[in-house]
């Protein structure tokens, strides 16, 4: 999918944030990991189950709007931050990560936000990146999202993903899908990330 102006792209973020962010304000905020049965089948292609296993919470509200993730990270290491901005303050933070993709397996996802600090506990972000697949098949994603860091210190992050990808490649299913995602980060360093396809 061809993106059109940068205006364009984020009245149409905006405006599905909004949706999604309304929809998704009804659920628990700690809510982020799945139903037992889509837990058990996903964790167990990976190495660590136990860890993943226990950053996971049951999120059986949000998979029964809109069916089982087609994406969940295994692993996140954010890579660098820097500060592009004063007044606001603006960060551009980028990660590399992996995670199971649904129908594919093995991934890597790499990208990069600038986030909007509004004040100390809440944030709006927009970035790019792209999933690779283990043989270098890239499918581009742009993402939009709301923050919010509680007292304790943890962030959650919630927005939607619009991909593109070649549509005769293995990543093709992938193309002009809209992807809801929550994220999590905790300030030992751990994090947790799920996609939903929003169909």
């Amino acid at each position: 999918m061809k993106i059109g102006s940068g205006k364009y792209f984020l009245l149409i973020s905006v405006s599905l944030i909004g949706a999604v962010v309304t929809s998704l304000n009804i659920l628990p905020h700690d809510a982020l990991g799945q139903g037992p049965s889509v837990v058990k089948e996903q964790v167990s292609n990976t190495s660590n189950t136990s860890d993943i296993s226990s950053k996971l919470q049951n999120f059986e509200n949000l998979t029964s709007f809109f069916g089982s993730p087609i994406y969940q990270e295994t692993s996140h290491k954010r890579v660098g931050s820097v500060t592009v901005n004063a007044d606001p303050m603006q960060t551009q933070d980028s990660f590399n990560a992996t995670g199971i993709l649904n129908g594919v397996g093995n991934i890597t996802d790499l990208g990069t936000f600038v986030t909007t600090h509004l004040d100390k506990s809440n944030s709006t972000s927009i970035g790019k990146g792209n999933f690779t697949t283990i043989d270098g098949e890239i499918a581009n994603y742009t993402g939009h999202d709301v923050g919010k860091t509680d007292d304790n210190g943890i962030e959650t992050y919630k927005g939607i993903q619009i991909f593109e990808s070649n549509p005769e490649g293995r990543l093709g299913f992938l193309d002009n899908v809209i992807g809801l995602y929550v994220y999590k980060y905790w300030p030992n360093g751990t994090a947790s990330g799920i996609i939903w396809d929003w169909k």
